[in-house]
């Protein structure tokens, strides 16, 4: 019940022409640990817990998978469709908005994070750059951040015929503990020449591949489990807390005697 009272709450404060999609719900999961970066699906349990979201259409088949666990979010780009295995030219780029603005421009609140098939150097970036040629974004560095554009096959939970995928680890520390992000995919296929995009049909700068943050859709933490209390910071909470209550009943205990 609460889940969906607080989907409709999304709903109504999005925009009008937002309304072409659903937002996704993201999935807390407490086996990312065992993920194995490299870019596919290495065993076919791997992406069990988490957030299915279809991408692409009757021509592109892919799978977006997500979940998030303490201080990073998990991001799985499986283009099933997509066996023409184009290495530094197929890529894929994840975004969030801190603050889910729908800015005309990117601010200093959206982040980015691509990878291209075939690399395990990602590259990430934050907007608010003065430079109008790359969609006011500039790179940035983070050294937790990972993203491996690779090649899913045996494992894969949807073909085992190879095809491109593409693993991202996000730190939150960038991005934020929110309950709600503004959040897009792009998935360039070299082949078709096409990017497929969620939300679908929105369009995208032919050299960055990202669409302005006004046409993102939403990502959100349905049981609220993102903005996650850390244990040191709950105990220093309850600490202030208890110390509180002490100062508080000193006077009434005073005027006792």
């Amino acid at each position: 019940m609460k889940t969906t009272f607080f989907l409709i709450v999304i709903l109504l404060m999005m925009p009008i022409t937002s309304f072409a999609y659903e937002p996704i719900p993201i999935t807390y999961s407490a086996d990312r640990a065992s993920v194995i970066f490299d870019g596919k699906w290495s065993f076919f349990t791997e992406w069990k817990e988490s957030t299915l979201t279809d991408m692409g259409n009757e021509n592109a088949q892919i799978k977006l998978r997500t979940a998030h666990q303490n201080d990073f979010i998990y991001v799985l780009v499986d283009f099933v469709s997509d066996v023409h295995l184009d290495k530094k030219i197929d890529m894929s780029i994840i975004c969030f908005d801190s603050e889910n603005n729908k800015s005309k421009l990117s601010d200093e609140n959206d982040f980015c994070f691509s990878v291209s098939l075939g690399s395990e150097n990602g590259f990430i970036y934050q907007g608010g750059s003065p430079f109008a040629l790359k969609q006011n974004f500039e790179k940035i560095y983070h050294p937790d951040f990972i993203a491996i554009g690779g090649v899913s096959d045996e494992n894969d939970r949807y073909s085992k015929t190879p095809h491109t995928s593409y693993e991202f680890k996000i730190p939150l520390e960038l991005i934020g503990r929110e309950n709600v992000y503004g959040f897009y995919v792009g998935v360039h296929d070299s082949y078709t020449k096409t990017t497929y995009t969620w939300p679908e049909n929105i369009p995208v700068d032919t050299f960055t591949k990202i669409a302005k943050p006004n046409h993102w859709g939403e990502i959100y933490s349905p049981d609220k489990s993102l903005p996650e209390f850390e244990i040191p910071l709950l105990i220093i909470t309850f600490s202030i807390i208890f110390y509180l209550v002490l100062v508080n009943r000193k006077p009434f205990s005073m005027l006792q005697k």
